[in-house]
């Protein structure tokens, strides 16, 4: 049922009876092994089965993971190098060879294809002489930060796990202030995927850190719509384990297009929240380690969001050799940096009157304020 179902009978999450291991010298001579035989090995773990970097790669492609180097010490993990140019077609695909059946996706299954993609993200950068790394992720239904704290408790050479949340900042006062609010309101940004108050899969954490007893607590807590106080035991841990970062939205639409100027690199709104993330952690803790970017959707996939950002079709700035793209720095450009997030949280009645004043230039003959890098 694990493989097909979200909840057991009685409301709970599908849990693993006991986590496997990898000692270090096993951990070293699988990072040794193509990334493929990285993700086959882990799953077989998990699931029993007797894949092989083969099976992995017929169901997913030769290429469908790709590290690429953003600047010093830092590179994104695309993970979504495939037709449609998201992980979705990654976790269908790895899934119906687990499980024969890809019309449903649980839970579990996601966040176990997501643990082996992270093997196999550090098989890579083994390549690259790199021995450990910290992953910045977005926080969203908190998916992503639990597959990365199983891949580290499982023996992959994680340094740091590092949250990245949006104005939803629910998890950042559960780590600083040690108190979440479960009545809280959505506030809607311009990536929905961030909006969530409560996230999911952080009961998956909860259970862990203080087991059924606390785990019963919390969901208590959620359905009455209290506030949740874990115990110090807890909250010492949620802290020694997660590093949380809050990035407006705002400052994704400045991140977008300071990154493609600088790196060359055009990266997704959700990409975009975690290396901000990234660098806010950098920048307090003043650690210079090496460092992952988790990337879901290709900016392609993110099209509608990167192309107002940028005034230029994303299809237009992925086809030209970085160095040719002219991107607009006329002022109405520049303004749709400090609207655009600003615009989606204006009621539906007001949007169609600022859509009108905002991101009307569009890389015409007409304006001549351009900018070439």
């Amino acid at each position: 049922h694990a493989l097909t179902k979200n909840r057991c009978p009685d409301g709970g999450q599908y849990l693993p009876f006991r986590h496997p291991q990898f000692s270090s010298e096993e951990m070293d001579a699988l990072l040794q092994q193509p990334s493929a035989h990285c993700i086959a090995t882990v799953l077989n773990k998990l699931f029993n089965l007797n894949l092989t970097g083969w099976d992995v790669e017929f169901a997913i492609g030769r290429y469908p993971l790709r590290t690429k180097t953003l600047q010093h010490k830092i590179s994104v993990a695309e993970v979504w190098h495939t037709p449609g140019y998201q992980f979705d077609r990654i976790l269908k695909a790895l899934s119906h060879r687990i499980s024969k059946d890809s019309s449903v996706i649980s839970e579990w299954m996601q966040i176990a294809v997501r643990a082996a993609m992270l093997f196999g993200v550090f098989a890579d950068l083994r390549k690259q002489d790199v021995q450990n790394a910290d992953i910045s992720c977005v926080s969203g239904d908190f998916l992503m930060p639990i597959s990365a704290w199983y891949a580290q408790h499982w023996g992959l050479p994680i340094s740091n796990i590092i949250c990245c949340c949006n104005e939803n900042n629910s998890l950042w006062d559960l780590h600083c202030h040690g108190q979440l609010r479960t009545d809280a309101v959505s506030i809607p940004t311009i990536l929905p995927s961030a909006d969530v108050v409560i996230p999911q899969h952080l009961e998956r954490l909860i259970y862990e850190y203080g087991g059924i007893a606390e785990t019963k607590l919390y969901l208590d807590r959620c359905r009455k719509g209290m506030t949740y106080y874990p115990p110090d035991s807890i909250l010492a841990k949620f802290r020694r384990d997660i590093y949380i970062s809050v990035v407006s939205s705002h400052r994704i639409t400045t991140i977008i297009p300071s990154v493609y100027r600088t790196h060359g690199q055009l990266l997704s709104s959700a990409t975009a929240l975690a290396y901000a993330g990234l660098m806010d952690h950098r920048t307090k803790t003043g650690s210079t380690g090496y460092a992952i970017v988790w990337s879901e959707e290709s900016p392609a996939a993110d099209a509608s969001a990167v192309s107002r950002i940028l005034c230029q079709k994303v299809r237009d700035i992925l086809s030209c050799p970085f160095g040719k793209v002219h991107v607009c720095s006329c002022p109405t450009s520049l303004q749709n940096f400090a609207d655009f997030s600003a615009e989606v949280l204006l009621p539906h009645s007001v949007h169609s009157k600022s859509a009108s004043k905002v991101g009307r230039c569009r890389m015409s003959s007409a304006c001549e304020n351009k900018t070439e890098f």
